[in-house]
């Protein structure tokens, strides 16, 4: 009888210990938004496809901040814009993030950041729908040609804002503009034409020059629009300003590489610095030392 006594005493103590450390180290991360006219703030009125940007400054309180998330709430929905692992030890988080007016009347915008103690913090603002619309213009760049990994012709990489590419003998000075990498490799023994970004760690693997670059910018591609083919060749080719490219985007299907990326697929996407747009792909090889054409439209 002593000895269980003795044992519920000793799980007594331990559990005690164990909350005793946790509320030791419990912290108080922080996260608001940054003020000034170049921020929306809440109670905006802004028109459908008008520039939503928010400046958001964050810290752990002593921890490292590991997780961003960012969500636009309607009546009617809950979308997870953004949803970022990172690790960030030293200094908070400082970033700008940009999006593009939906047609609810009212969005309710959620920030959420989380650390390594898994301690959170949300701020929020308020959007409403303003009169008319403020769809954009777009660029248009067709028939860029980059090679895969193991092509010694073509160049690797391709700034989507200018329809510029580079390859390793010019890319010196340009490495913060390069939005989009391509390989090719099997998955599960699959042919996958494969589109990225620099700061994929599986474009780094195929490209490993890329991480010596002192900038790496990341993207997003919209893979369930692509899979399912929902945007159209047509559709695609009928774009005169940004209306579709916003629409398209779906951000809860999105990942920094887009696999099996066959000729005729349409490929939304959303760069780092907030901008959309559509992808067409003309011609992909299927062999490691191919390429792969794409036409380009993005917002100006």
């Amino acid at each position: 009888m002593k000895v269980y006594k003795l044992f519920f005493i000793l799980i007594f103590l331990l559990q005690f210990i164990s909350c005793t450390e946790e509320n030791l180290t419990s912290t108080n991360p922080f996260i608001l938004l940054k003020s000034g006219d170049e921020f929306s703030r809440t109670g905006d009125y802004i028109p459908i496809g008008g520039q939503i940007k928010f400046g958001l400054s964050a810290v752990g309180d002593g921890a490292a901040i590991t997780n961003l998330s960012i969500q636009r709430i309607t009546d009617d929905n809950v979308i997870t814009e953004l949803d970022k692992g990172m690790y960030i030890k030293n200094g908070g988080l400082d970033t700008t993030v940009v999006f593009m007016k939906g047609a609810a009347e009212k969005e309710v915008w959620k920030f959420s950041i989380m650390n390594d103690h898994r301690d959170t913090a949300s701020v929020s603002a308020t959007i409403y729908k303003g009169d008319g619309s403020a769809y954009g213009n777009i660029d248009y760049f067709p028939a860029i040609t980059i090679g895969y990994q193991n092509n010694n012709s073509l160049p690797f990489y391709v700034d989507l804002h200018t329809g510029n590419a580079y390859d390793n003998s010019s890319i010196s000075g340009n490495e913060a503009s390069i939005d989009l990498v391509a390989y090719y490799y099997l998955n599960s023994g699959k042919s996958s034409p494969t589109l990225s970004c620099p700061a994929y760690e599986t474009a780094r693997f195929y490209h490993p020059e890329i991480s010596d670059w002192p900038s790496q910018n990341s993207i997003l591609y919209d893979y369930e629009t692509t899979d399912y083919d929902l945007i159209s060749e047509d559709e695609f080719d009928a774009a005169q300003n940004d209306s579709l490219l916003v629409s398209a985007y779906i951000p809860t299907s999105a990942s920094g590489t887009c696999k099996f990326c066959f000729s005729g697929k349409i490929i939304p996407f959303k760069t780092e610095n907030g901008k959309y747009g559509l992808l067409k792909v003309i011609q992909a090889d299927e062999f490691d030392s191919g390429s792969i054409k794409i036409d380009v439209k993005i917002q100006k």
